[in-house]
């Protein structure tokens, strides 16, 4: 870990980590982190979040946009919206909010029109008669 918010402190504002970074005071504004937050289980954040990974012991309010996973541990709240590749809740985590997993396929596939002239393949013929046997 290259930064470090120890207990009993409070930063307001945005926070730009090059790295990884631990939280076990309080930070109120926003985010930024190329690599992991760790939130311990002392810490408090207020902001919108974006990081590689996150690791949440403490409490969360705010948005989280992670590009590969979200754990919540066990004891832990997220208030607010996740976005993320993985998302792990343990047993006792609180988690309100939605979740939008990044590699998920639509429900519904679109059609790509390919501006070719393709050919509609026939109707499956159907019979009415009893099968044979």
């Amino acid at each position: 870990m290259n930064t470090l918010v120890g207990h009993g402190t409070v930063f307001e504002g945005h926070l730009n980590v090059s790295s990884s970074m631990r939280v076990d005071g309080k930070i109120i504004g926003q985010i930024t982190c190329s690599d992991s937050l760790l939130v311990g289980k002392t810490g408090v954040v207020e902001a919108s979040v974006k990081v590689k990974n996150a690791t949440i012991g403490g409490r969360v309010v705010g948005d989280i946009e992670a590009s590969e996973v979200v754990i919540l541990e066990g004891n832990s709240a997220v208030i607010g919206d996740v976005t993320t590749k993985k998302l792990i809740i343990e047993e006792g985590a609180v988690f309100n909010g939605t979740c939008h997993m990044s590699d998920e396929v639509p429900p519904k596939a679109k059609k790509v029109e390919t501006g070719r002239n393709e050919q509609a393949s026939p109707p499956l013929a159907m019979s009415s008669e009893p099968p044979r046997g």
